[in-house]
């Protein structure tokens, strides 16, 4: 028996030649990367072996959109097509537990539900509507993935009840075949999404050690700028005493006495040990040299971007209100972001539960005896500071915390009055605190 498509033969296939076909759509499924391309494979296949389908449609479900979308055909341009799931007769196909042959009034029914477009590729080889279809559900045990829909426009009797296992399997394979790419799909987006974020997390940790190193150095700086000027402090004085007494001793001496190259060599040596106490109570003094003119806005936005993943991961939210038109500082950029990184990460201890940091900067104008000068808040909303910690936070090695060093709001104090500025806090116990930093425009 044979059936005639537009000039085309078409040969029912034997038992063996369909399961032929079977094999061979399982092997081009298992080397198949692309879903449309799995897609047009069962097409393929279903056309081959139902020589008499007139139109092989395939759609897939939506869930999220509570619909079906067409997705592959035996048409050259596949139309935009789509119905509702679970309401008519095209809706509920889905929820068929198994193929279904379909004809007479249950047909038309499901027909006469498409718009212009979905009858359109009914009626490609007829003048008539499709008399006779196979509706099969692409299924696994846990869901209904979408809905194969076989048609003949030729004969009402062009497929029978025992064509629907072998229809049912091929749609099982297919279906099979397309959650394990889904699957592989969703490990791959996954695998993509933990590379992205151990990346994020390497450039991070990257960042905040060189963040901890700075605060290292800034600490092991400014211990021994304390040393040095305590140390030069002590010395000064039975220097500046013993050079007296030498010029002294000096005036009364003769201009030819041999004594006076002996008095040379020790003003000499005294002088040279003077320079080097001044150089070590200036080391951790920025020279002039170490000054620049910069824009403090920007040292501020260069610090929110550093610790923008460590605020997200304390659930610390940041706000900024950055006057605009700021005059040009002169000081170090890098000692004054050690400074703010230092409040903030101070802020974001104060806040385990997460909670908001605001940061100010407004331009001060000059006052009665005081120049104009730039000023810098930063504000949190964590657990504030006892009122008896307040007077000692700036001091070297004085901490609240368990495993604090005592050494981060004393570097941050020392910075800030090396550049002729001032750094205050005002805080409430279980209100937050308000670090107030004042930048004469030009240091002292």
């Amino acid at each position: 028996m044979t059936t005639q498509h537009d000039n085309y033969v078409c040969e029912p296939l034997s038992s063996d030649e369909r399961l032929g076909a079977l094999l061979g759509m399982s092997t081009a499924l298992l080397v198949t990367q692309d879903t449309d391309a799995m897609l047009h494979v069962l097409v393929q296949t279903a056309q081959q072996v139902m020589a008499k389908a007139t139109t092989v449609l395939l759609f897939l479900a939506l869930p999220q959109e509570a619909r079906m979308v067409l997705r592959a055909a035996n048409v050259a341009h596949l139309p935009n097509l789509s119905t509702p799931l679970g309401s008519g007769s095209a809706g509920r196909l889905l929820q068929l537990p198994r193929a279904g042959l379909l004809r007479g009034d249950d047909l038309a029914a499901l027909v006469q539900q498409l718009d212009e477009g979905g009858r359109d590729i009914f009626w490609r080889h007829a003048m008539e509507p499709p008399r006779c279809m196979l509706a099969v559900p692409l299924r696994t045990d846990q869901q209904r993935l979408g809905m194969l829909l076989i048609s003949s426009a030729e004969d009402e009797l062009a497929f029978q009840p025992h064509d629907l296992p072998f229809v049912q399997a091929l749609a099982d394979l297919a279906a099979v075949a397309l959650v394990e790419r889904q699957s592989r799909e969703r490990a791959e987006a996954l695998q993509r999404d933990l590379e992205r974020t151990r990346r994020q997390q390497a450039e991070i940790q990257a960042r905040l050690n060189v963040a901890q190193a700075q605060l290292v150095q800034s600490a092991k700086l400014a211990a021994v700028g304390e040393l040095a000027a305590s140390v030069a402090h002590e010395i000064n004085n039975p220097l500046y005493a013993a050079r007296n007494s030498l010029f002294l001793i000096e005036q009364e001496l003769p201009k030819g006495s041999p004594q006076r190259p002996f008095l040379d060599i020790a003003q000499n040596e005294l002088r040279r040990i003077a320079n080097i106490v001044r150089r070590m109570r200036d080391f951790y003094r920025p020279g002039p040299e170490e000054l620049q003119e910069m824009n403090l806005n920007d040292v501020v936005r260069t610090t929110l971007e550093l610790m923008q993943l460590h605020l997200h991961q304390g659930q610390v939210t940041i706000t900024a209100e950055l006057a605009e038109n700021l005059p040009v500082l002169t000081g170090h950029a890098d000692q004054l972001q050690q400074v703010l990184l230092n409040l903030m990460l101070n802020a974001c201890d104060a806040m385990p539960a997460g909670g908001t940091i605001h940061v100010t900067t407004m331009c001060r104008p000059a006052l009665a005896g005081q120049p104009s000068a730039l000023l810098l808040t930063i504000a949190d909303t964590g657990t504030g500071v006892l009122p008896e910690h307040l007077p000692h936070l700036f001091e070297p090695f004085y901490t609240t915390k368990p495993n604090g060093t005592g050494l981060g709001l004393a570097i941050s104090g020392h910075i800030i009055n090396q550049h002729g500025g001032t750094i205050s806090v005002e805080s409430t116990p279980g209100e937050g605190a308000v670090f107030t930093i004042v930048l004469p425009l030009v240091p002292a």
